[in-house]
C-alpha cells in the first residue's frame, strides 16, 4: 500500500524524540545525576529506557543501580532536573512537528498520539507547547498493560480513532516503537533520533526519513 494521504485511514505520532527534542534533555537529566551520585554507565542505561514505560524504565534502573540509590527517589530526582532544564527555555520541538501537525490537521487527517510518557505528562506537555488540539486521540503510557514494543498501545490508539491499523502511519523514532507500530499492522515511518536502526529495524520499517520536514514534504507529493 502507498503512503498517500487520501488512501490512509490515519496517522499516529509518538511523542518523545518524534514531537519533542526530549531525549536529549532526558539523557542530560540522568548524566546530572550519575555525576552526582558516582553511578557508572548512565548514558548506556538511559538509553535502554528509550520507549520505555515507566514501570519498564524503574525495572532496568533497578536492576543497574537498585543496590547503589533508591531508584524511585532517583527517579523522582530525574524528573526534578528535567523540569527544571525546561523552564528555563521549554521543551524544544523536532524540527517540522508543528508545521507537519498544521498540514494533517487543515486536510482533515485523523491524528492520534501513543506515547510511553504517562498521560498526564503527555497533555501538559501538549499543551504547553500550544499542540493539544492537534490530536484526536491520546493514549499515555498508563493507560495499556503491555508497553512498546508490544503492540497494544497503538491498537487501542487505532480503536480510539475508529481506523484500521494496517491502513494508518506510525511514526516513531526508537526500536520499541518501531517494533510496537510493526507488530500491531501499521506502517512505520522511522524518524531515528539518538539512535540509528539497524538491519532489524529496517526490515520493520516502511520509510526511513531524516526529520518531519522530509515525512511533510513526502506527504506534500
Amino acid at each position: 500500500m502507498n503512503c498517500n494521504l487520501n488512501d490512509l485511514d490515519g496517522i499516529i505520532f509518538d511523542m518523545d524524540g518524534v514531537i519533542f527534542d526530549s531525549e536529549k534533555v532526558g539523557l542530560e537529566s540522568w548524566e546530572r545525576l550519575g555525576e552526582k551520585y558516582g553511578l557508572k554507565n548512565v548514558k548506556e542505561n538511559a538509553m535502554k529506557c528509550i520507549g520505555r514505560s515507566t514501570v519498564d524504565t524503574m525495572k532496568i534502573l533497578e536492576d543497574a543501580y537498585g543496590d547503589k540509590v533508591s531508584i524511585p527517589k532517583l527517579y523522582d530526582e530525574a524528573k526534578a532536573v528535567f523540569a527544571e532544564i525546561i523552564s528555563q527555555g521549554g521543551l524544544p520541538l523536532k524540527k517540522g512537528a508543528r508545521e507537519l501537525l498544521v498540514y494533517l490537521y487543515e486536510n482533515g487527517v485523523k491524528v492520534g498520539l501513543a506515547s510511553s510518557t504517562s498521560y498526564n505528562g503527555v497533555i501538559s506537555h501538549l499543551e504547553d507547547a500550544d499542540l493539544r488540539d492537534y490530536f484526536q486521540v491520546i493514549v499515555g503510557g498508563d493507560m495499556i498493560k503491555h508497553s512498546k514494543p508490544e503492540p497494544d498501545i497503538y491498537l487501542l490508539a487505532c480503536e480510539k480513532l475508529g481506523i484500521r491499523s494496517e491502513y494508518t502511519v506510525a511514526i516513531e523514532d526508537s526500536y520499541n516503537g518501531i517494533k510496537s507500530a510493526y507488530r500491531a499492522g501499521m506502517m512505520a515511518i522511522m524518524v531515528p533520533d539518538l539512535i540509528p536502526p539497524t538491519d532489524e529495524i529496517m526490515s520493520m520499517v516502511y520509510k526511513k526519513m531524516d526529520s518531519l520536514s522530509d515525512v511533510l514534504e513526502y506527504f506534500k507529493k
